[in-house]
């Protein structure tokens, strides 16, 4: 039995550009919650948030060619991340409609971008969802949550807020033992499809080609036209919260998981 769904109509853009106030407890960002004063985090999602995203990239070319950058890096370190919405009114009964994203520190070992030109010289971070205000996990589409030891691919642009992050939900790959790719994108879809066709080595070797903007391939896919902004309050909220098509009462625990304080990082 899977993980309980939410629809959204809109997700816009991947991340928001707001930090939100939160309290910090030993180093350790908490909410309050109803009849306590802190809350636990779960260690993996409840919940599977669906939602369109503004951009549908109709091949791994494409997504490349659109994103500044595109490294090849491995998770270091997950911790509870910045959160947003908490002085937005919540349903009724519900204290908060804060959520608060995952923190995830990636050691890059391989970068490419138009002539190399961009470089990384010290761990980066990048943002994934995430939290309720209940400390309830969940994940948005097939962008499961990174895990600590795991080496990915990620389709990269820049953020406001943590400098850099995933261009969408269907910009991280995981690098298997064998080298080749499994992609966040959808179930199904051309642009997995792509992905998953190349191992490592063969879409290293593709991106060099791409990025050589000196002398560019005559089948060089066309970068897909980015939104500038999210739609209007975006900025403060992660998930739009209008318009939801199905919404379950309890987004807490059922599925056997237990929350656990974080960090999490080894």
């Amino acid at each position: 039995m899977g993980m309980p769904e939410i629809h959204f109509p809109k997700w816009g853009v991947w991340a928001a550009a707001v930090v939100a106030a939160a309290a910090v407890t030993g180093g350790v960002l908490v909410l309050p919650s109803a009849g306590s004063d802190a809350r636990t985090l779960d260690s993996e999602p409840e919940v599977v948030a669906h939602a369109l995203e503004s951009v549908e990239f109709e091949s791994v070319g494409q997504m490349a060619v659109t994103s500044p950058a595109v490294v090849r890096a491995t998770v270091t370190a997950v911790n509870p991340g910045r959160i947003v919405g908490a002085g937005e009114t919540a349903e009724p009964g519900e204290e908060s409609a804060a959520t608060q994203a995952r923190e995830v520190t990636l050691q890059v070992t391989q970068a490419f971008s138009p002539n190399g030109r961009t470089t990384f010289p010290a761990p980066i971070k990048v943002e994934e969802w995430g939290w309720d205000a209940s400390g309830d996990g969940y994940q948005v589409n097939n962008y499961k949550w990174s895990e600590v030891g795991k080496e990915y691919v990620f389709f990269l642009r820049g953020t406001a807020a943590t400098g850099w992050n995933v261009i969408s939900t269907e910009g991280r790959a995981e690098i298997g033992a064998d080298g080749f790719l499994s992609s966040s994108a959808e179930e199904g879809s051309e642009l997995k499809q792509s992905i998953e066709s190349y191992d490592f080595i063969d879409l290293s070797i593709y991106l060099k080609r791409i990025y050589d903007t000196k002398n560019p391939p005559p089948d060089l896919p066309t970068a897909a036209e980015m939104p500038v902004a999210g739609p209007s309050g975006y900025e403060n909220s992660p998930l739009p919260t209008a318009g939801a098509t199905a919404e379950p009462t309890d987004l807490g625990t059922n599925d056997g998981s237990e929350p656990t304080p974080y960090p999490s990082s080894t």
